[in-house]
C-alpha cells in the first residue's frame, strides 16, 4: 500500500521511458518494495495473474527496455 505503490500519472510517466527515442509507454502501477520478501511476493503475484513486471533502475538505458508496451 501507500507510500510504496503509486498510480499517479507523473510517477507512471517517469517510469515509462528511458533515454531512448521511443515514446513513453507508462506502466499501470509503480511499486517500491522495501524488502526481498516483498519482491518475491510481488513477482509471484505478477506471475500468478500473468501481469508483466518491468524492472526500472535509473532510467538511463538507450533501448526502451523500461517501456510497458503490454
Amino acid at each position: 500500500g501507500a507510500p510504496n505503490v503509486s498510480t499517479a500519472t507523473a510517477v507512471r510517466e517517469q517510469h515509462g521511458h528511458d533515454e531512448s527515442m521511443h515514446p513513453c509507454a507508462p506502466p499501470d502501477v509503480v511499486v517500491w518494495p522495501q524488502a526481498v520478501g516483498q519482491v518475491q511476493e510481488l513477482a509471484a503475484l505478477c506471475h500468478r495473474c500473468r501481469v508483466p513486471m518491468v524492472p526500472f533502475g535509473t532510467g538511463t538505458g538507450l533501448e526502451g527496455g523500461v517501456n510497458a508496451v503490454q
